[in-house]
């Protein structure tokens, strides 16, 4: 298991193609990462509305459509225009030796890390 606030590489760079989501798995966790322009983000794969998973969702230039319902995220900030009380759990990225690390900072759903 990753440890609390841990760095975790868990792609190559050369891995992510811009409006493309990657899913990562591992741990209990369940990641997707995109680029946007020339940042990468780090967002947990789960609807925050019903809790579904987003990896079959579209990429609209910096918005996440929700494949279940329609709902639209902003990749950069994570909210929701529709439901503001909904946003995306981005998780911090760095890029070290062309991989792309992501700090798992948060309770996995098997339990503390």
């Amino acid at each position: 298991m990753k440890s609390s606030d841990a760095w975790t590489p868990i792609a190559k760079l050369d891995e992510i193609t811009k409006g493309k989501l990657l899913l990562w798995e591992e741990d209990g966790y369940s990641l997707l990462l995109t680029q946007i322009a020339d940042r990468i983000i780090c967002f947990e794969n789960v609807c925050p509305h019903l809790g579904w998973p987003l990896e079959m969702s579209a990429v609209n230039k910096d918005q996440l459509i929700c494949p279940h319902h329609g709902f639209e995220f902003d990749l950069l900030s994570g909210t929701c225009p529709f439901a503001p009380e909904l946003s995306l759990h981005h998780f911090p990225v760095r890029i070290r030796d062309q991989y792309i690390e992501v700090r798992l900072n948060r309770v996995g759903p098997n339990g503390p890390n």
